[in-house]
C-alpha cells in the first residue's frame, strides 16, 4: 500500500508518499515540483510510482499555488513567476533540513525533479546546492536570464503590470541560472525531456543545453529524451522514463 500524509514543514503544504512498510524510515527521497498554475496533488502520479520503488516523494505546493494561492488569480501568478521559482529553490533547504531531524531521509541520496516550472524549478536547484544527486527536468529550462526575458516580451505584450523593478529582478536570478555556470552540474545525472513541438517552454532550451554539455564533454550521465510530436505535455514515455532514471542512479 502507497501512502499519501498531507503535512505542513514551515507553513509549506506538502505530500508526503511512501510505501507503507517504509513509514518511519530513513529513504532515498526525491522533491518533486509542479507546473505553473497546478498544484501537488494533481502530480500524484509521479509520487505513487516513485514510491512503489523505495523512494519517499515529497510534494510541495509552490507559492500563488494550490493551498497557498490565496487570492492569486492568474495574471498575479505570472507576474511573480520567478519569485515562485525563487522560493521554491530557497525553500528545498527548509524541507530538506526538517525531514532530516524526523530521519526520514537519507541525506547522500537526495534528487529533485518537476514539470515545466517546476523542471525550471529544479535545474535552478543543481545551480544552488550540491548536495543534491540527480535531476530531472521534464519541459524545463537552466537558461533563467534568457527564458526570463522572453516571458518579460510575452507578459508586457498581453498588457501585464509588474510592481517591482525588473531590472533587478533578472539580475537577482544570476545564482539560479545554471546555464551561466555549467561547472556546477559536476558529473550528477539529469535527465532531460522535452517535446519539440512545445509552445510554452521551447524545446531548444534542453536541446541546447545537452548539446553545450556533450560539446564540453560533461554529458556522460545526462540523457535527452525528446518526443517529435509532443507539445507542452509529458507522456507516458517521458513519465515512467524519469522513473527509471531516478530509480537508475539515486
Amino acid at each position: 500500500m502507497i501512502l499519501v500524509d498531507h503535512q505542513t514543514i514551515a507553513e509549506i503544504p506538502v505530500l508526503n508518499i511512501v510505501k507503507e512498510d517504509n513509514q518511519g524510515k530513513s529513504l532515498p527521497t526525491i522533491f518533486f515540483y509542479h507546473g505553473f498554475g497546478s498544484q501537488k496533488e494533481l502530480y500524484l502520479h509521479y509520487g505513487y510510482l516513485l514510491a512503489q520503488r523505495g523512494f519517499r516523494v515529497i510534494l510541495p505546493d509552490a507559492k500563488l499555488h494550490g493551498e497557498r494561492q490565496g487570492e492569486a488569480d492568474e495574471s498575479e501568478q505570472a507576474v511573480y513567476f520567478w519569485h515562485v521559482v525563487q522560493s521554491n529553490i530557497d525553500e528545498l533547504l527548509t524541507l530538506k533540513e526538517e525531514l532530516l531531524a524526523r530521519h526520514e531521509i537519507d541525506p547522500e541520496r537526495i534528487g529533485v525533479g518537476g514539470v515545466s516550472m517546476g523542471a525550471i524549478t529544479s535545474l535552478g536547484m543543481l545551480a544552488r546546492y550540491d548536495w543534491i544527486k540527480v535531476g530531472v527536468s521534464l519541459m524545463g529550462s537552466a537558461y533563467y536570464g534568457h527564458f526570463a526575458k522572453q516571458l518579460l516580451i510575452q507578459a508586457t505584450d498581453q498588457g501585464l503590470q509588474f510592481p517591482y523593478d525588473v531590472d533587478e529582478r533578472l539580475a537577482s536570478l544570476n545564482p539560479y541560472d545554471l546555464s551561466e555556470q555549467l561547472e556546477k552540474l559536476g558529473d550528477r545525472p539529469l535527465y532531460l525531456w522535452h517535446g519539440k513541438m512545445d509552445n510554452v517552454v521551447p524545446f531548444a532550451y534542453s536541446e541546447r543545453l545537452y548539446q553545450t554539455l556533450v560539446e564540453d564533454g560533461e554529458a556522460e550521465n545526462v540523457k535527452l529524451v525528446v518526443d517529435e510530436k509532443a507539445k507542452h505535455k509529458v507522456s507516458i514515455e517521458g513519465i515512467l522514463g524519469s522513473v527509471s532514471f531516478f530509480e537508475k542512479y539515486l
